[in-house]
C-alpha cells in the first residue's frame, strides 16, 4: 500500500532562491534622485542632439559650396577617399566678351590636393560664338581648371553647331575665356561645303576662324544654285 504526501501539492507559489537578496529600500530611495537626474539630462541632450543633426544636415551643402573654389552649383554631393563627388554639376560663365557658356555633366569629382581641379563625367559645354551661331559640345570625360579656365575633354568628341556645323574627335582643349579650341588629333567633321578630315585643328575669334592642320583631306560637295 502506497500513501503519498499532499500537503506541497497543489501550490504555485515558486520557491525562493537560497542566494535570492531583496534589495534594500533604503538603497532604492536613495538611488531614485540620480535616475531622476539621468532621466531630466536625456531629455535635455537628445533634443539637443536631432537639433545638431538637422543643422549639420541644412550646413553641410553650404560648406561644400565654401570648399569649393570654382562655383558650381549640383543636385547632391557625397565624399569618396577624400575628394569631394558631385552629382549632375552645372558651371555657368561669360567669356571676355560677355557671350554666356554653360558646362553640364553627369558627375565631377574634385582634385583633393587642388581644389580648383575637377573631372567631369559625361561632359557637355554649350557656347554662344561672335558670330551668334551657337556650339554644343559633349564628350566621355573632362578635366575641368578653375584657374585657367581651360576644359579638356577626351573620348568619343561631338561638336553641333546650329547652323550646320558637325565635327568629331578624340580629344580637344577649349579656353572657355577665348573659345579658342585646338586639338592635335584626328578630327573630322562636315559643313555646308561638304566634308574634311585632319589630324588638328584649331578654332579662333570665337568660331570665325577654323583652321584644319595636319593631312587635311577634304570633299567639296556641289554647291545649289538659286
Amino acid at each position: 500500500m502506497m500513501t503519498a504526501d499532499l500537503s506541497q501539492q497543489g501550490s504555485s507559489k515558486p520557491r525562493r532562491s537560497a542566494h535570492f537578496k531583496p534589495r534594500d529600500a533604503g538603497h532604492v530611495l536613495s538611488a531614485l534622485p540620480r535616475r531622476r537626474g539621468f532621466v531630466r539630462f536625456m531629455k535635455f541632450i537628445l533634443p539637443m542632439i536631432a537639433l545638431g543633426t538637422v543643422v549639420t544636415v541644412i550646413a553641410w551643402p553650404q560648406m561644400v559650396k565654401r570648399r569649393l573654389a570654382i562655383p558650381l552649383t549640383f543636385s547632391d554631393v557625397e565624399t569618396a577617399n577624400a575628394a569631394l563627388v558631385m552629382n549632375n554639376p552645372r558651371y555657368r560663365g561669360t567669356d571676355t566678351n560677355g557671350q554666356p557658356y554653360v558646362v553640364t555633366a553627369d558627375r565631377a569629382i574634385q582634385d583633393p590636393k587642388d581644389d580648383k581641379q575637377v573631372t567631369l563625367d559625361r561632359v557637355q559645354a554649350d557656347m554662344t560664338m561672335s558670330n551668334g551661331e551657337w556650339w554644343s559640345l559633349t564628350s566621355d570625360t573632362g578635366l575641368y581648371n578653375g584657374t585657367s579656365q581651360m576644359l579638356d575633354l577626351f573620348g568619343n568628341i561631338n561638336v553641333f553647331g546650329d547652323r550646320g556645323t558637325e565635327m568629331h574627335g578624340h580629344s580637344a582643349e577649349i579656353n572657355l575665356q577665348t573659345k579658342v579650341i585646338s586639338s592635335d588629333d584626328k578630327v573630322w567633321g562636315h559643313a555646308d561645303f561638304g566634308t574634311i578630315n585632319a589630324n588638328g585643328m584649331r578654332v579662333y575669334d570665337r568660331g570665325r576662324v577654323i583652321v584644319f592642320i595636319n593631312g587635311v583631306k577634304t570633299k567639296v560637295l556641289p554647291q545649289k544654285r538659286g
